[in-house]
């Protein structure tokens, strides 16, 4: 069990890392227009590109998984229901994915531990 939500939790930080990379180093541009385009404060667009970028990090190493991984669901909550469930299921998929094992890592791990490193 322990050797699997490793799995699940590194695939997760690696692909948030991936995404908020893309974010943080494009100079947070495509974020900032999404957020204005569906009505939101610009700042909101830095806030989820170094979210994505730092907690992949730190979901990585295994430190505050739980937590981070609660953000991580609220962040795929909101693109699920903003942008990806109207373009049907295909283009929901990865973002399902993401939250099912975001849900999985808030669920599995001790929420007294702050560091993680099976």
């Amino acid at each position: 069990m322990k050797k699997g939500m490793l799995l699940i939790r590194l695939m997760l930080g690696l692909t948030f890392l991936i995404h908020g990379s893309q974010k943080v180093f494009s100079g947070f541009e495509a974020p900032i227009q999404m957020m204005q385009g569906l009505g939101l404060p610009a700042f909101l667009g830095v806030v989820l590109g170094l979210f994505e970028f730092v907690g992949g990090i730190l979901m990585i190493l295994g430190i505050l998984s739980n937590y981070i991984a609660l953000g991580f669901i609220i962040t795929m909550l909101g693109a699920l229901f903003t942008v990806h469930l109207a373009q049907g299921y295909m283009s929901s998929e990865l973002v399902i994915i993401l939250l099912v094992m975001s849900i999985a890592v808030t669920i599995s791990y001790k929420w007294k531990k702050f560091i993680e490193f099976y």
